[in-house]
């Protein structure tokens, strides 16, 4: 899978096809004319936009186009499914909504507008040739989301001004992490901090795990391709329990969320190391810095720096490096809107114009829109240029999905792995659970 078509400094020209968008983006409908005169004002939810980064897309959109206002609400990833499915039940929910890849397509499926007809409208027949992944919001047909932009996981990121504070190395194996860890502990910090409360954490750090000891073999396995009763995905639960008994987390990670506690941790200089992916990208820049320092009501926040690294080698014998990946954010419209022409010129607008895919690009998030670039020039040293350019180059080649797509499949899982980290079940029990989700599935 490709995740970018080309990276570098952001081009201020994008394919013809955005032209087109700029002319069609009114008049395009994917159902029985609406009544939408007069200034129109969308309600739209999401995740991802945070807080401090939602007004640089909304204003930029409001300034472009003048008849459309955008009320934008953030909620935590933790409480944002089950709010955002209830209220999309009913018109009094957002117009606009955020869904993630996986099982959520699925369960919004009802509650979303087809977007192929507006898409096919701005773009052409061959829309989807144009934007990557939409099959990942495709459901039965019906093009429930579209991929806003790209995201890969498979490594971690070090608040490098604390490891440096601590006169430590960043580790490369699971010796290396606990001692790091201790050491971080006896000078008043933490080492790794894992929100492992979030079922996608722990999915996120499994995959490591699991792609450490054969690469793309999870996949395969929770596909029902390959039995997941294979001697490797019990090695993996018992590498991912040695974690938790080792100290390789922090004490207390199975209360801690990903968002806000552990995140919290790092940017505030509190940890040294998190598991997070390519969404972190644009922590390396000065502009994201400045709005952290800004949030926190800390200045020194805005001279942290952080740099991406490949997670430690945990497995014996095994070899690091496999990433994984897919859309980290469709835009949807709520079918119980009453401005869906408003509505999906917004979706197009951020997905497919040259102001919205080159703040994305600004951002350090690769755009799903094809020949769309990264912007790396507020990126805050050279070191961090070099590693980016790294992840992003072997980001183009992930070994899978970072998402599950069956929804009994995906909390079989989760569920097993709290378990095995809490020391409830035996890593052999666990994946007998899981493989008899896969086969009911």
């Amino acid at each position: 899978m490709n995740l970018l078509s080309r990276k570098g400094t952001r081009t201020t020209t994008l394919i013809a096809a955005v032209a087109a968008v700029a002319l069609t983006l009114g008049a395009c409908s994917g159902g029985a004319p609406e009544a939408e005169d007069g200034p129109v004002t969308l309600e739209v939810w999401g995740w991802n936009p945070d807080e401090a980064s939602a007004p640089g897309y909304f204003d930029e959109f409001e300034a472009e186009n003048p008849d459309i206002n955008v009320n934008y609400r953030f909620i935590q990833y933790s409480d944002y499914v089950n709010a955002t499915r209830l209220a999309a039940t009913t018109k009094d929910g957002p117009d606009v909504f955020g869904l993630q890849a996986g099982v959520t397509p699925t369960q919004f499926a009802p509650l979303a507008e087809d977007l192929a007809p507006y898409m096919e409208k701005a773009l052409g027949g061959n829309w989807k040739d144009q934007i990557q992944a939409t099959d990942q919001f495709d459901v039965d047909g019906k093009q429930v989301a579209i991929p806003w932009f790209m995201v890969t996981t498979g490594f971690m990121w070090a608040n490098q001004t604390v490891v440096d504070e601590l006169g430590l190395e960043v580790p490369t194996t699971l010796d290396e992490l606990i001692t790091f860890n201790e050491a971080a502990r006896a000078a008043g910090k933490q080492g790794l901090v894992a929100g492992a409360k979030d079922g996608w954490q722990n999915l996120d750090m499994f995959q490591i795990i699991a792609n450490q000891i054969e690469p793309g073999l999870f996949y395969e396995a929770i596909n029902g391709e390959s039995d997941f009763n294979a001697t490797e995905m019990v090695e993996a639960f018992e590498v991912w329990k040695e974690l938790f008994d080792s100290g390789a987390v922090q004490e207390g990670a199975l209360g801690a969320t990903a968002y806000p506690d552990a995140n919290d941790a790092r940017l505030k200089g509190e940890a040294a190391l998190i598991v997070f992916g390519s969404s972190q990208y644009r922590d390396s820049t000065n502009a994201r810095m400045e709005q952290y320092a800004e949030v926190y009501g800390d200045a020194a926040i805005a001279d942290t720096t952080f740099m991406p690294y490949d997670f430690p080698l945990v497995v014996d014998g095994g070899e690091v490096g496999s990433l994984s990946g897919g859309p980290d954010v469709g835009w949807a419209v709520s079918a119980q809107s009453s401005k869906k022409d408003a509505a999906a010129t917004l979706v197009q607008w951020l997905v497919t114009s040259e102001t919205g895919t080159g703040l994305l690009g600004a951002a350090l998030r690769p755009p799903a829109f094809l020949g769309s670039d990264i912007d790396l020039s507020d990126v805050k040293t050279p070191e961090q240029v070099t590693a980016i350019e790294g992840f992003l180059e072997r980001g183009e080649s992930i070994v899978g999905p970072r998402e599950l797509t069956n929804a009994s499949v995906k909390e079989a899982l989760i569920q097993a792995l709290s378990s095995v980290a809490a020391g409830l079940s035996t890593p052999k029990e666990a994946v007998a659970t899981v493989q008899a989700a896969i086969d009911a599935a």
